[in-house]
């Protein structure tokens, strides 16, 4: 368990962070446990330490205010037992790799980029051809992540969204190892600084293909390669899956706080009222979730020949992605996916 007061690691991002606890949420008692002068106290609930300050998202379960050692004030934050793990030697080795990882990624990319340079290669702009190429099977099907997800059988669906906001105090599970392409991971590394250190945001509804455009053309090119029916059967579930994956972590895993914002101003726009998640975030969000899907996959209770359909699953769709990595995420022109944000925006978001 975790103790208030107490050191911990939180994932920001695709990265650990040691952080310190400084609230509690008990949602049985429905109490907000706070350390003052060494001794533990009840938060009153109409105060800003109280209940009214956690995301609602996260009141149903046990969740953590968390301070990031090192970092501002400003970016304390409430987070759900998915992003929190003890702080003990396993985990710091954990973080240890994945900064080393992101480390390789952004190298190795910058390398393949200084020799792409000198070789006299160039990288053009996308064309709207190609773009619409990839995109119009999905644009064919419609549809909403909702209905999508409504198959007998999927792996993921099953499990209706466990593990999003389960106790991480059960027994460690055998670690799922995922194989992320550098090319993907250095995405990941660029998204996190783009929104956490240059204070920008996606641009809403994706400007390149949307989570829904993205499942649907993949699901229809690799069906083209399958001939038995079963696997055929299993592709379908897997994306039906994902796509409820997808609504149900979004709010809860996949957004950064600077986003938080423009997800409130999503939930109220009149042209958004009957869209899905998956109709209006990107792929970099969707990729945001693979990312962190060897973590909920430990917190379920799915067997291990259900992971291990997943993770092929997912290994695939991710060797797609990279394929077509400048149709999807526009690499090219990042300044076209991400906005600027002004500092009014910022002031609000960030609690300053």
């Amino acid at each position: 368990m975790f103790e208030l007061g107490g050191k911990c690691l939180a994932y920001h991002g695709p990265m650990l962070y040691e952080a310190k606890i400084l609230r509690v949420w008990d949602p049985e008692n429905e109490k907000v446990s706070v350390l003052r002068e060494g001794d533990v106290v009840v938060a009153e609930e109409d105060s800003e330490e109280g209940v009214s300050g956690i995301p609602a998202e996260l009141v149903g379960g046990a969740c953590y205010f968390v301070h990031y050692q090192g970092w501002k004030s400003t970016w304390d934050e409430w987070i759900g037992p998915d992003r929190i793990h003890e702080y003990n030697e396993e985990n710091l080795a954990l973080k240890k790799s994945l900064v080393e990882e992101a480390r390789n990624a952004k190298r190795l990319l910058q390398e393949q980029q200084r020799r792409k340079k000198a070789s006299g290669s160039s990288s053009g702009a996308v064309s709207k051809r190609g773009r619409h190429d990839i995109g119009k099977a999905a644009n064919k099907k419609g549809g909403g992540a909702n209905g999508a997800a409504t198959g007998d059988g999927a792996a993921l669906g099953r499990q209706e969204g466990a593990g999003l906001a389960l106790s991480v105090s059960q027994p460690s599970a055998p670690r799922i190892v995922l194989h992320i392409p550098v090319k993907l991971k250095s995405l990941l590394v660029d998204d996190w600084e783009l929104v956490t250190k240059d204070k920008k945001i996606c641009q809403l509804p994706s400007p390149t293909m949307t989570v829904q455009q993205t499942l649907d053309s993949y699901e229809d090119a690799m069906a083209k390669r399958l001939e038995s029916p079963a696997a055929q059967s299993q592709l379908s579930e897997y994306c039906a899956g994902l796509r409820l994956y997808f609504e149900r972590s979004l709010p809860i895993l996949l957004l950064y706080r600077l986003e938080r914002l423009q997800y409130d101003e999503v939930l109220k726009k009149q042209k958004f009222k009957d869209m899905s998640f998956c109709d209006i975030y990107g792929p970099i969000h969707l990729l945001r979730l693979l990312s962190v899907l060897p973590e909920l996959m430990t917190t379920t209770t799915m067997d291990t020949q259900g992971c291990q359909l997943i993770v092929r699953q997912t290994e695939s769709l991710l060797e797609w992605l990279v394929v077509n990595i400048k149709q999807l995420f526009d690499t090219d022109n990042t300044k076209d996916y991400y906005v600027n944000t002004s500092s009014q925006y910022e002031g609000v978001a960030l609690g300053m």
